[in-house]
């Protein structure tokens, strides 16, 4: 005899895969419209928030680079490469030497106007915003996601300033944009603060607990 629960769970179950199926649909439409393929790739890998959050900033600064290279393009600095700690020499590394390692090619830069890039940069910026809201309660590495806080945030510092230069330079839809990106940056610089703070606690009392487990062992 089925239990009478097991259809009203089953209906439950549905609709809520549905919502699910509806919204990553909607977040993958949207994300198409400004990341590469690459980009969206990347997006999906990086699971962990510190990482997430690594990646979006560094779209926001792709994308305002290439405002940048329209409107100011002394302003635009050049990228260095990261440095990447050195791996330990395995069996195979003499014929890792041997082979050279197939160079990526840069991915082609759209050409876009600047009105558009900085568009780009508002919805990028937008997927920020949300995923400092969703993280706030997601388990997460908390001095990691400090770090990755605080390079945020001193990014839209940094953003913000070479707007409030450009800003005279620009025509009227072009400063509408702006506008609505000055407003986000700081609804968002005011969000970071407040999970910066709730990561510090987190790591506070991490530490007191790892300090109270190591006096019980004594």
């Amino acid at each position: 005899m089925t239990h009478p629960l097991y259809p009203r769970l089953s209906i439950r179950t549905l609709i809520l895969m549905l919502a699910c199926y509806c919204w990553v649909g909607g977040v993958h439409a949207d994300t198409e419209n400004y990341l590469t393929a690459e980009e969206v790739e990347e997006l999906r890998e990086a699971q962990e928030p510190h990482l997430r959050l690594k990646v979006l900033r560094d779209l926001l600064e792709k994308r305002l680079d290439r405002a940048r290279a329209i409107k100011d393009p002394a302003s635009v600095k050049p990228k260095q490469p990261e440095s990447k700690p050195d791996k330990k020499k395995n069996v195979k590394s003499d014929k890792a030497e041997a082979a050279p390692a197939a160079e990526k090619k840069p991915e082609p830069v759209e050409s876009k106007s600047f009105l558009a890039w900085m568009g780009d940069y508002l919805l990028c910026l937008e997927e920020v915003s949300d995923n400092v809201e969703n993280f706030s309660s997601a388990p997460l590495e908390p001095k990691a996601y400090l770090k990755s806080l605080n390079k945020l945030e001193s990014t839209l510092q940094e953003h913000s300033q070479w707007i409030d230069q450009i800003e005279r330079q620009l025509d009227r839809p072009e400063k509408k944009v702006v506008a609505e990106i000055s407003d986000l940056v700081e609804e968002l610089t005011e969000d970071l603060k407040a999970a910066t703070e709730k990561t510090q606690e987190q790591i506070k009392l991490l530490k007191e607990a790892e300090k109270a487990r190591s006096s019980r062992r004594r």
